[in-house]
C-alpha cells in the first residue's frame, strides 16, 4: 500500500503531475537542484520509492520537500522514522492533508532559495533569503514521563528510558540531542535537561520527540514517538 498527502503548492499549477522516482530525483538534485525548484513552482511533482525497497522501508521526505516537491510516496505499512516525519509535517493546517509551502520556494526569483547551498550554518551569510524566513532559537526542557510501557511486551526487563530530540528540515538544521537514561524505571523517570536549538529556516523545520529504551550490549529499542512542525510549538512556562 502506498500512502502520500500533498505538500500543497500555490496556485497557478498546469494539468501535468510527473512522476520522479527516488534515484531519479537523487541524480537531479546533484545535476540541476534550481531546475527541479523552478519545475515545482509550476507542476505538482511525486517522488516514490525506490523499486529495490522490497522491506517497504522509506525515502527520508524532507529531502524531497526541502526541493519544491509536492507529493512524497511513502509505503504506509511501515511505520519508521520515515513516516513520523511524514505524521509530523502534516499536522499543520487541521490534518486536512494540505500543508502551504514557504513564500521563498514560490517566489523563488525574489527569495533565490535552494537549499544546496545551505549545507552548513557556516555557510549561511546575513540577509539570507532576502528577508524570507528569518532563525529562531529553540529552547526545551525534557521534564520526565509517566507510565512507560516495556518496548517489547514479550520481555519482563524494566525500561531504561531516555528521550531523543531531532529537528529536520533543510540540512544546516539537521541536528539531535539525547537526555541521560535513567535505570529501571519507566513509572515516572526524570530528566530534567534542556536543550538549545539554533534553527535557519523554522518553517522547513520539524522537531521530533523520541523516546527510547536503552539496551547494554542490544540495539536501543524505540518506545514512543511525536513529531510536530516547530511553528505550531508554543512557549512554555
Amino acid at each position: 500500500m502506498i500512502y502520500f498527502l500533498i505538500y500543497f503548492c500555490f496556485p497557478d499549477l498546469s494539468c501535468h503531475s510527473p512522476n520522479i522516482s527516488e534515484r531519479q530525483f537523487e541524480r537531479i538534485i546533484r545535476s540541476d537542484s534550481l531546475g527541479l525548484l523552478n519545475q515545482s513552482t509550476k507542476h505538482l511533482l511525486r517522488m516514490y520509492p525506490d523499486g529495490l525497497r522490497q522491506d517497504s522501508s522509506n525515502p527520508n521526505p524532507i529531502i524531497a520537500w526541502n526541493f519544491g516537491v509536492q507529493m512524497v510516496a511513502l509505503n504506509y505499512q511501515n511505520t519508521d522514522q520515515m513516516m513520523s516525519l511524514c505524521y509530523g509535517k502534516f499536522l499543520d493546517n487541521g490534518l486536512c492533508g494540505y500543508v502551504l509551502k514557504p513564500n521563498y520556494l514560490i517566489h523563488l526569483q525574489k527569495s533565490d532559495y535552494n537549499p544546496s547551498n545551505y549545507l552548513n550554518q557556516k555557510a549561511l551569510t546575513k540577509g539570507y533569503l532576502n528577508h524570507f524566513e528569518y532563525p529562531k532559537r529553540l529552547t526545551v526542557t525534557i521534564i520526565s514521563g509517566q507510565f512507560l510501557s516495556r518496548s517489547n511486551k514479550k520481555s519482563d526487563d524494566i525500561p531504561d528510558p531516555y528521550v531523543q530530540v531531532s529537528t529536520h528540515g533543510i540540512q544546516c538544521d539537521q541536528q539531535m540531542q539525547k537526555t541521560k537514561f535513567i535505570e529501571n524505571n519507566g513509572f515516572n523517570p526524570e530528566w530534567n535537561e534542556t536543550f538549545v536549538f539554533d534553527i535557519y529556516f523554522p518553517q522547513m523545520c520539524l522537531v521530533r520527540f523520541d523516546v527510547y529504551d536503552y539496551d547494554t550490549f542490544g540495539k536501543d529499542e524505540r518506545m514512543a514517538y511525536f513529531c510536530l512542525p516547530m511553528t505550531m510549538m508554543q512557549t512554555g512556562n
